[in-house]
């Protein structure tokens, strides 16, 4: 009889795990039918960034419980930092708001803590569309092709804000290569920056590599940008014969300054959500966001725009990620933060 009744008992509690998980999903569709998840930018519009958007938001909706629409909204400012400022102290804490941030702008938090009021590490990570690397280049009329050059010649450089990549690139090649390049800042984002050196006002620009191939594939094809040199964990040989940046630094402090950069640089194209929205929200965008990124549809238009895909990363691996470089010793994340001070 004992026997009976524990499995009876079992037989209950089966069901009731049975049904826990659809009735989970099911409130998450009922809570996004209907509803706009807007989704937050940290650059202007028109720029490698916002290409990587668009085709996600092409396919993401789909694969969310009540198929909310989603909107892009492009909020640039302080090379980033705008957009995290925003989402930790402004942005609905409901599931509707979302974003993208500069990578370098998650690094400028964990070498400022002070002056900035967001913490990544409490960020509700939901992935990362794709890893990126840097490139420094210049315009292919500019009588500078090698960092060597850039030793000896002043070459003056597009910036926009403090947190962003055109910033961290250049102020970490003057301080751990010796480079003479002079930031002229005040630049909205990728489509000025890109103006000014097509009318000669810049020399050149720091850039991502996919950033290129997405947003001027014409300029790559015609070899109207010369490429000094890469920043990220690895050379990657698709980008030719260009040096990589932590093999050029001969001190080896600087060159753990330059692998610290270089890894967060590397970060790449990451989606997050505000401190305390609902978890099973998050964990529905989260699943949502990995069926995107296998999505024969997805991958296709990726191919189609010359976007990377394929190493994406997960919520719970971006999780891993942001502890790990908040977790950088005191003696390394202040000896970072000397690399990138403007002198």
């Amino acid at each position: 009889m004992r026997t009976k009744a524990v499995g009876l008992v079992a037989l209950a509690l089966a069901a009731a795990t049975a049904t826990a998980a659809p009735a989970r999903a099911d409130s998450v569709a009922d809570f996004y039918k209907g509803r706009t998840i807007n989704y937050f930018l940290a650059t202007t519009a028109g720029g490698s960034w916002d290409v990587y958007l668009r085709v996600l938001i092409n396919h993401w909706g789909k694969h969310i419980p009540g198929n909310p629409v989603i909107v892009l909204q492009y909020q640039p400012g302080g090379g980033g930092v705008k957009t995290l400022e925003y989402m930790d102290a402004i942005a609905p804490k409901d599931g509707t708001a979302i974003a993208t941030p500069l990578p370098t702008s998650l690094v400028y938090s964990a070498l400022n803590p002070r002056t900035v009021s967001y913490k990544p590490q409490r960020f509700q990570w939901i992935g990362n569309m794709a890893r990126t690397q840097d490139v420094i280049s210049v315009w292919h009329t500019v009588p500078v092709k090698t960092i060597a050059d850039a030793k000896r010649t002043v070459v003056t450089m597009g910036v926009t804000g403090a947190g962003s990549n055109t910033f961290f690139d250049i102020a970490m090649a003057n301080s751990l290569l010796g480079t003479k390049f002079k930031m002229v800042q005040g630049y909205r984002g990728s489509v000025e920056l890109d103006l000014a050196m097509e009318r000669r006002e810049t020399d050149g620009r720091a850039n991502t590599w996919d950033g290129w191939a997405a947003a001027k594939p014409d300029w790559l094809a015609n070899k109207w940008v010369v490429h000094l040199v890469q920043i990220g964990p690895r050379r990657l040989a698709e980008i030719g014969d260009v040096p990589l940046f932590i093999d050029l630094v001969e001190n080896a402090a600087d060159r753990q300054v330059a692998e610290f950069l270089s890894s967060a640089i590397a970060l790449g194209r990451t989606i997050f959500a505000p401190p305390d929205a609902p978890a099973e929200r998050i964990a529905a965008l989260r699943r949502a966001f990995e069926a995107t990124m296998t999505d024969p549809a997805y991958l296709e238009e990726c191919r189609a725009r010359n976007l990377s895909a394929g190493e994406w990363v997960s919520g719970a691996q971006m999780e891993s990620l942001m502890e790990r470089m908040f977790a950088a010793p005191p003696e390394l994340v202040e000896r970072a933060k000397a690399a990138l001070t403007v002198r």
